[in-house]
């Protein structure tokens, strides 16, 4: 599985890209007690949690050419939500 320690991120950027046990929770619905290490986290998340990460990544580190190509493997509603349109349009 492709994630991000395959492109060796830094303690600084994992804590600026928020993740830990707690962000996973809020982003993929994934509960854990335990500290969110590189192998906690291939158990627990999917490809698709993964690429996801991947995108966020890229986008931090401002490879938008990079960041694309994570967010184009993503189904079409978490590519939209993943890039902050998450709210409901309801017609009035």
């Amino acid at each position: 599985m492709e994630t991000i320690f395959d492109f060796k991120p830094t303690p600084q950027e994992l804590n600026d890209i928020r993740f830990d046990s707690f962000s996973l929770c809020l982003k993929f619905g994934i509960e854990t007690d335990k500290e969110l290490t590189q192998e906690i986290y291939k158990e627990l998340v999917s490809q698709e949690n993964a690429y996801y990460d991947l995108a966020v990544l890229f986008e931090f580190r401002e490879d938008q050419d990079k960041a694309k190509e994570y967010w184009k493997k993503l189904p079409k509603a978490l590519q939209t939500e993943g890039l902050g349109y998450d709210c409901a349009n309801i017609a009035i």
